[in-house]
């Protein structure tokens, strides 16, 4: 995978990361942090221009983040649904649906760049909140570029072992989502019992 992608990102430049992270960013399974790295491998062997790295890639994440938010926005909620399920990401609209109601713009900034898996299913969220635009994409803009910033480093730090980085990202990023999910879902359960105790008070 790395080899390929490095081929396509060497051939098309900065053009193909942008494409690679909004497609990702929409929630289309691609490896766009994968993708970052090898951008930033490329940087290090003077294949690509840091510059244009950070500006296309940053670019794609958000037009994609924005088709997410306009999808479900302006779409009903079935639409949403359907595109979740085709996309293999219903479990994640529903983390997503949990993450937001609950952090708002700190969800947003969030899965941008440490809780990047659940990024697509926010998007979507927020705009079926009618969560507002600015606020969204303001928080989106400022998560998106911290993620390009972080992933082109670590390529350009660690070029010569960008598959071995990657790994220990993933499993890290899985990590840390299960945890957070297992936290809110514990916190759902903390507050029901809470309410459900000072009804049976106040009788």
């Amino acid at each position: 995978m790395s080899d390929a992608a490095m081929a396509f990102l060497a051939d098309y430049g900065a053009f193909a990361l942008f494409a690679i992270l909004a497609l990702g960013s929409l929630g289309v399974p691609l490896p766009s942090s994968l993708a970052l790295l090898v951008a930033g491998s490329l940087v290090a062997r003077d294949q690509l221009d840091l510059v244009s790295i950070f500006a296309w890639g940053i670019a794609g994440a958000v037009l994609g983040d924005q088709v997410g938010y306009l999808i479900g926005r302006l779409g009903s909620e079935g639409l949403a649904e359907r595109l979740a399920e085709r996309l293999h990401m219903a479990d994640t609209l529903s983390h997503a649906r949990t993450a937001t109601v609950r952090w708002g713009a700190i969800s947003v900034f969030l899965t941008r760049w440490l809780l990047s898996p659940l990024g697509p299913g926010v998007n979507i969220v927020a705009g079926m909140m009618a969560y507002p635009w600015s606020r969204f994409t303001v928080w989106g803009v400022f998560g998106e570029a911290v993620w390009v910033f972080q992933f082109v480093g670590l390529g350009i730090l660690f070029s010569r072992s960008i598959l071995a980085v990657a790994d220990i990202l993933g499993d890290l990023t899985w990590f840390l989502v299960f945890a957070v999910v297992a936290g809110l879902l514990g916190l759902k359960i903390l507050y029901e019992r809470r309410i459900g105790s000072a009804s049976l008070q106040s009788h």
